[in-house]
């Protein structure tokens, strides 16, 4: 029995390549998509959220830190940084406390940043 995951104490999400979900979905803990998201995506707390490479979230994220590997297509509301990588692709809104664009990373947003947005 020592393979089991003492899933009390653990606080993270994957989805995986070729795995679509639609919706309203809350995650909570470091969060990592490689799938197909479309709704509205919601962060609780502070937990950070990646979009993998193959990862496409079409829809609204609320979160505090979000990194962009690969594609988000609608608005994006993150208390914290929003981290755009040379692999990604970004189409929508994005307010955030702060904003990286990495040099390579394709990019078709409107753009603000202030201390602390609310995220809801």
């Amino acid at each position: 029995m020592s393979d089991l995951i003492d899933v009390p104490s653990r606080s993270y999400t994957f989805v995986g390549l070729g795995t679509n979900i639609q919706g309203t979905i809350t995650f909570k803990g470091d969060t990592k998509i490689a799938g197909t998201l479309k709704g509205e995506i919601r962060m609780q707390g502070e937990s950070p959220l990646s979009v993998e490479p193959t990862g496409l979230i079409n829809g609204t994220i609320y979160c505090d830190n979000l990194f962009v590997y690969g594609s988000v297509e609608g608005d994006i509301r993150a208390s914290g940084r929003v981290v755009i990588y040379p692999s990604a692709s970004v189409q929508g809104q994005v307010q955030a406390e702060s904003l990286v664009i990495h040099p390579g990373s394709v990019v078709n947003m409107d753009g603000k940043t202030e201390e602390r947005f609310p995220t809801q």
